[in-house]
């Protein structure tokens, strides 16, 4: 197998993993919505999901600035949605 062709399939893998997660998240944000009544933003979990597929279909060139940007974007929105998930759940202010 090349090693080129493995970096490819990890690197896809790696960000379906990742798109997986934020659904969970979602899920988690709208059952909490849901049963407490208190504004979760679920739907703004579904940002950082468009930009992991967008990075997992790699439509744009590999390791272009552009691909680093939007992998970054995503991470750091998915980052602060479960920071912010997690402080409305166990009540920090």
């Amino acid at each position: 197998m090349d090693l080129k062709l493995l970096q490819e399939i990890l690197n896809i893998y790696s960000w379906a993993v990742a798109s997986l997660i934020m659904v969970i998240m979602a899920a988690i944000a709208r059952f909490y919505q849901r049963k407490f009544g208190i504004n979760t933003y679920y739907h703004l979990y579904f940002i950082p999901l468009i930009l992991f597929l967008i990075a997992m279909l790699r439509i744009f060139p590999v390791f272009s600035i552009y691909e680093e940007l939007i992998e970054f974007t995503g991470s750091l929105i998915s980052f602060l949605a479960c920071y912010s998930l997690y402080t409305k759940m166990v009540g920090v202010r």
